[in-house]
């Protein structure tokens, strides 16, 4: 039946896609006004999700690229235009300085609590606190442990941190600047390649391959008439849109009430609380369907096209039979004592077609790359055959970023051969997200297997792995280390180049980057130091000081200790080449088959978190769009956008109104508000 279904479904209809140019609009210079309302904005939202992420506990807001700490404070700037645009239209902001402060807190919105700051904080500060003779950490990790990127271990500093500065004593700030700066260096270093990777590749998304960018299509459409003479935006007139607020923020209304009367029954549509209720269970071992509805999911993913929506739903069902069959039936593969099961097997397959995404992506851009390296070696005539900045300073800065982090990662343990894997993975795994998040729109894309260290330990194995390599490696690919899945910077500039890269004083669009990132990088870093000894760091909540800290250390313990290390496997390296050759069969279809409606992402992303929770909600996306372009083409396509961009402002604005009431009438039980 799916198959059939799949048949019928037209070229027109899978690939059909209006033109969402930002690019044709007139953007005024970016003012100094906005930079500082930008990085204010970051600031506040790394500190406030910081608190309550570590301390209330009553939401987890940075859970996808573009995480909730990012659109709360963009709704609530919508709403305090509105005001301005009423009462004091003079001051209120453009629509330019509305999507700037948008796009500067995006580059950041990733670095607080389960983004980044929680897990930094706990696992740099944990050997020397946590260590006993029963874990053992001190007599196997000690001796070859980078202590130069942790903190300075001084009398007291590490003991108050996790158990609270006694009254009358300062915080030991001197312990802590070395980290800091070795961590902030590392992370310029990647804000830059980011930048360089770019700036080379942006024509070549935006001209050659028109990725639609649906996570910039939403804010300029929420702010565009703010510098029109009507005093309220056409898009807060149109019912359509209103329609899509109501649906959800009703929902928020209802369930804050029943906070006030408990004995009324919840509704639970759109919650992550109870999302373990959502599962459907197919048969004994197969994974569960998690029917779970996130209105932000639909309404920013009704802009991607339909053969993309199509291939993350299908695939997960496709990941679901294959995982269950494969449980069924007890199949491995591998050596005897290090035999994948069936969550490893389909690791290995996605990994393979998410490295060939990235291959692909370079093999298809390889004229417009020749332009490039030929503008870099001869000079450009004219700033417009260049990019943001000069592509001959792209490449230096790529070049040179590439070595100081491949340097980093040396001295962090790794020998020379394996830090440039290490780093290639990581780049693969970065510049896929970048890419494909900019052409999908589905904000809870993650890397395959992160920055790949579970392949090198699947494929390679750590039999010939020096301890100083087993430290080394998982310090690298722990969630310390420029943030975990949820990737700082790398995913929102594409979209902050789609919309700046045409400004008349480029330099501006590039100090915003490096601005917000540096002074959000250390206040959400020195405010996490400052809630450790001011709570207690053991007492912060969320898994960076609960948990995952310790179990990263005494995980290296045990691969040191195991007898029977892991080796290569050419069984597993088959199922990882299989998972190359079905994603390029893939692409080969969809290239020369016109009717052919599966793209490979679906298969790359077929077992993420993010496929496995959300694929429900792609689901509904691609009906709806199907149908809508299917009986009323591209007019009503246009007609019913709004109603998708009013789930997402309706869903935010329930979380922000819900976080009111508790923060108001119920401080000390706060009720969760939002998640996976």
């Amino acid at each position: 039946m799916m198959l059939s279904l799949l048949m019928k479904i037209k070229v027109v209809m899978a690939r059909a896609q209006p033109s969402e140019d930002v690019s044709e609009q007139k953007w005024p210079v970016i003012t100094v006004r906005a930079v500082v309302l930008g990085v204010a904005t970051g600031v506040l939202l790394n500190t406030y999700t910081n608190y309550t992420g570590m301390v209330l506990v009553n939401s987890a807001l940075v859970k996808s690229q573009l995480p909730m700490s990012v659109l709360l404070p963009f709704v609530g700037w919508i709403g305090v235009n509105l005001v301005l645009r009423f009462f004091w239209p003079r001051i209120a902001l453009s629509s330019s300085e509305l999507v700037l402060i948008y796009s500067m807190s995006w580059i950041v919105g990733t670095i607080p609590v389960a983004g980044w700051a929680t897990y930094w904080g706990g696992i740099v500060s944990s050997p020397t606190y946590y260590a006993s003779p029963e874990n053992r950490w001190e007599e196997f990790l000690f001796d070859v442990m980078p202590w130069w990127v942790l903190p300075q271990v001084s009398e007291g500093s590490i003991t108050t941190f996790y158990e609270g500065l006694p009254p009358g004593e300062s915080i030991p700030w001197e312990s802590w600047v070395g980290t800091l700066c070795w961590w902030f260096s590392l992370s310029i270093a990647l804000v830059v390649a980011a930048l360089c990777v770019s700036v080379i590749f942006q024509r070549q998304w935006e001209d050659a391959e028109k990725l639609t960018f649906p996570l910039v299509t939403f804010p300029v459409a929420l702010t565009e008439g703010f510098d029109g003479k009507e005093r309220i935006p056409a898009m807060f007139k149109d019912g359509i849109f209103w329609a899509g607020v109501l649906v959800v923020l009703l929902v928020y209304v209802y369930n804050i009430i029943t906070y006030f009367a408990p004995n009324l029954p919840h509704i639970g549509i759109y919650d992550s609380v109870r999302i373990a209720n959502k599962d459907v269970i197919i048969a004994e071992h197969f994974p569960p369907l998690r029917l779970r509805i996130m209105p932000p999911v639909i309404g920013l993913t009704y802009l991607c096209n339909l053969d993309i929506l199509l291939s993350f739903w299908a695939f997960r069902l496709f990941a679901i039979l294959k995982e269950g069959f494969i449980n069924r039936v007890g199949y491995t593969v591998g050596y005897t004592g290090q035999q994948a099961d069936a969550y490893e097997i389909l690791l290995l397959e996605s990994h393979g077609a998410f490295v060939f995404l990235a291959l692909w992506s370079v093999w298809i851009a390889r004229g417009h790359l020749r332009r490039v390296f030929q503008a870099a070696m001869e000079g450009c005539r004219s700033p417009k055959d260049d990019g943001l900045i000069p592509y001959r300073f792209a490449l230096v800065g790529l070049v040179l970023s590439t070595i100081f982090v491949v340097g980093f990662v040396t001295y962090m343990g790794l020998s020379l051969p394996l830090a440039i894997l290490q780093v290639a993975l990581l780049y693969i795994a970065y510049f896929t997200i970048a890419k494909y998040t900019a052409a999908s729109g589905f904000s809870y894309l993650f890397p395959v297997a992160v920055r790949g260290g579970r392949i090198i330990e699947s494929l390679i194995g750590y039999s010939t792995f020096t301890r100083r390599e087993v430290v080394g490696l998982g310090l690298v690919n722990s969630n310390m280390f420029f943030g975990n899945y949820r990737i700082p910077v790398w995913p929102s500039l594409p979209h902050h180049l789609k919309i700046f890269s045409s400004e008349v004083k480029r330099k501006r669009v590039v100090w915003t980057i490096f601005l917000a990132f540096s002074t959000c990088f250390f206040a959400s870093m020195l405010y996490t130091i400052y809630l450790g000894y001011d709570n207690a760091a053991q007492n912060l909540g969320l898994g960076g000081f609960q948990g995952g800290n310790k179990n990263l250390y005494n995980r290296m313990v045990s691969i040191i200790v195991q007898a029977d290390k892991t080796v290569f496997d050419p069984a597993k390296a088959t199922v990882w080449v299989l998972g190359v050759l079905f994603a390029g069969l893939l692409t080969l279809l969809r290239n020369r088959v016109p009717w052919w409606p599966l793209h490979p992402m679906g298969l790359a992303f077929q077992n993420s978190i993010g496929s496995r929770t959300y694929a429900f909600s792609m689901f509904l996306t691609w009906s709806a769009k199907h149908m809508i372009l299917r009986f009323g083409g591209i007019p009503l396509y246009n007609r019913v956008r709004p109603f998708f961009f009013g789930l997402v402002v309706g869903y935010v604005t329930g979380c922000a109104l819900s976080s009111l009431v508790d923060y108001v009438w119920f401080p000390s039980t706060p009720h969760w508000t939002h998640g996976w």
